[in-house]
């Protein structure tokens, strides 16, 4: 909670399969009231898998609730009490069929911080090794793209990336991999044996 700010009351307006609707009021420092409404969801995750070619792993799919075909770095949301790093493995696994021996944390970011609590947790994956994919059903139409990672940055400027997770992870990686850049800290890169595909 901000600091001098309390929650008077909250309340539950919906509860979905996979989001909680809340309204809060709240009492600012000034002791003014508001009135705040905001979704409660798992957090997400997105993966940058790079090759040795500095070609990246995009899927692309149809996405129902903005009624467009988007083209992404594989990921998704967190199962009941799993943590983001096991997410980012499975989704990467599940979606391109991708397994990795090093994996470094990019960020965490808010989705939509006025109106959602829900964080993404952004990854760079190296050291991959490409096996079967095991997509859901809703995840029948995906198709798997290895696009150069300039090229992608590229993308992200033009508008054929649009999908937040997405443009924010491909412009950190471009960032930490460009001629110069000082290596990642130690702390920020988990490494381990492959799992065999």
């Amino acid at each position: 909670m901000i600091d001098g700010w309390t929650t008077v009351s909250s309340t539950v307006q919906y509860t979905g399969v996979r989001v909680v609707v809340r309204r809060d009021s709240v009492r600012r420092t000034d002791q003014s009231m508001g009135t705040y409404e905001y979704t409660e969801s798992a957090d997400g995750v997105r993966v940058v898998a790079l090759d040795d070619g500095g070609r990246i792993a995009l899927v692309e799919e149809n996405v129902y609730v903005c009624g467009q075909r988007l083209l992404m770095c594989p990921g998704g949301g967190c199962q009941p009490g799993e943590d983001p790093l096991s997410a980012a493995r499975r989704e990467l696994a599940e979606e391109a069929g991708i397994r990795t021996s090093e994996f470094e944390l990019l960020t965490m970011m808010w989705r939509l911080p006025a109106g959602a609590r829900t964080r993404e947790h952004l990854y760079l994956a190296r050291g991959l090794s490409i096996g079967e994919h095991h997509r859901d059903p809703s995840e029948a139409d995906m198709e798997l793209r290895w696009v150069a990672l300039d090229e992608a940055v590229a993308m992200c400027g033009d508008g054929r990336i649009t999908e937040a997770g997405t443009l924010a992870a491909i412009l950190l990686t471009a960032q930490r991999t460009t001629a110069g850049s000082a290596a990642p800290p130690a702390a920020a890169t988990v490494k381990g044996s492959a799992p065999n595909p």
